[in-house]
């Protein structure tokens, strides 16, 4: 039976997840350069690694559901928990680029594992979706937020192995406080609303919610995108007095992307009250102009333009999230996350080497008309679906 403690214990150890996740998948985009120099490779080598990572992230999303529908949430949440606090420990071990390239795989693919369960736990115990992925938003916001400066501060005492393996600590943390909490049951979570109508999946919904998958698949490929090149870009075109580039670059990120924390709230709580695919279509269309500033101006007017973007992208994303919990069956809700993220990560998988391959060859200030385009084809497809009758309840 749900309970508020209850509420509240699945959001705290959700939020860890999410937070913790994001960290461990931007740790390499902040530390780009060092581990080039360490490993006597190339940015684009590097990047085409993150690329494998990253598709990882993606593709491990379908079998997680799987996974998830098979078992249980909490089982799944603990295998990332462990698995991933592993997996940064063989980086930070690794001696060779071939073993490099092995743990960030398996970080990618057991990384793969949190959304899943972490959503689906959400989705089947608690009443206010809205309301609490708003808050689970938040948490990843906070990852992403913090990661740049994490990497930096560890980097400045430290180096790139030294932040992998501080960061295998929190995982394995979560597990155990997961381990230990009799209170989430290891049996599927149920919703106190009955499975209606509007809760069974409509064969002739399908091409609506294909359409919807390549939407949340282009804003996967803008959002890795824009995390991989923005430390690097800011380094390059910022300064902040006698600071060191790298630091300067992971100050201003987690400047920036905190905003983004407060767009994940307030897309939570609005997809509570108003129209879902129209909501959708106003943030993805109030992104684009920022985008393509971030490419024309620099130094300091670049800040403005890059935490505008933040602050409308990244309430995207608990929108997405609650309108799969409504599309989908409580029973297949997990599925149906795995498909989505599959799409988000495993189009996102290429913004890495997208970035690496454009900087070497044009500069990284061309990646960002590249994904302004992007932008402008998710808007475009958003504006079909929305005005559509068989997605009114959307």
């Amino acid at each position: 039976m749900r309970t508020p403690k209850l509420d509240t214990q699945i959001i705290g150890i959700t939020s860890l997840g999410h937070s913790l996740c994001h960290v461990y998948m931007l740790i390499l985009a902040g530390a780009l350069i060092p581990i080039a120099t360490s490993l006597n490779s190339s940015l684009t080598v590097i990047t085409s690694l993150g690329t494998i990572c990253y598709f990882a992230f993606g593709l491990g999303s379908i079998p997680a559901g799987l996974f998830v529908t098979k078992t249980n949430p909490k089982l799944t949440l603990k295998f990332f928990f462990v698995f991933s606090a592993l997996s940064c420990a063989l980086i930070a071990l690794s001696n060779s680029l071939w073993i490099f390239g092995l743990g960030l795989t398996c970080l990618g693919m057991f990384g793969s594992l949190y959304h899943v369960s972490g959503l689906t736990l959400i989705s089947q115990n608690i009443g206010k979706k809205g309301h609490a992925m708003g808050i689970h938003g938040v948490a990843g916001s906070f990852g992403i937020a913090i990661a740049p400066l994490l990497t930096g501060l560890i980097l400045s005492f430290s180096n790139w192995r030294g932040v992998y393996a501080m960061m295998a600590i929190p995982g394995l943390l979560g597990f155990l406080m997961l381990q230990f909490n009799p209170s989430i049951r290891s049996e599927h979570g149920t919703s106190d609303q009955p499975e209606s109508k509007s809760h069974t999946f409509n064969q002739a919904m399908l091409p609506f919610f294909v359409i919807m998958l390549l939407v949340m698949g282009i804003n996967g490929l803008v959002y890795r995108g824009f995390l991989t090149a923005l430390p690097t870009y800011l380094s390059q075109t910022v300064r902040i007095g006698t600071m060191s580039n790298i630091l300067t670059g992971g100050l201003l990120s987690t400047v920036i992307l905190s905003v983004g924390m407060i767009g994940q709230y307030l897309g939570g709580r609005l997809s509570d009250r108003f129209k879902m695919t129209h909501l959708y279509l106003a943030f993805i269309a109030l992104t684009l102009p920022f985008m393509l500033l971030m490419a024309f101006i620099h130094s300091n007017w670049l800040l403005p333009a890059a935490l505008m973007f933040s602050l409308f992208h990244f309430p995207q994303q608990p929108v997405e999230n609650h309108l799969i919990s409504k599309f989908m069956p409580p029973r297949l809700v997990g599925s149906g996350y795995g498909i989505k993220f599959t799409f988000t990560f495993g189009m996102g998988s290429f913004a890495s080497g997208l970035v690496g391959i454009v900087t070497d060859h044009q500069g990284m200030a061309a990646v960002f008309p590249i994904l302004g385009g992007l932008i402008l084809i998710s808007a475009s497809l958003v504006a079909f679906l929305a005005f559509q009758k068989r997605v009114q309840t959307f």
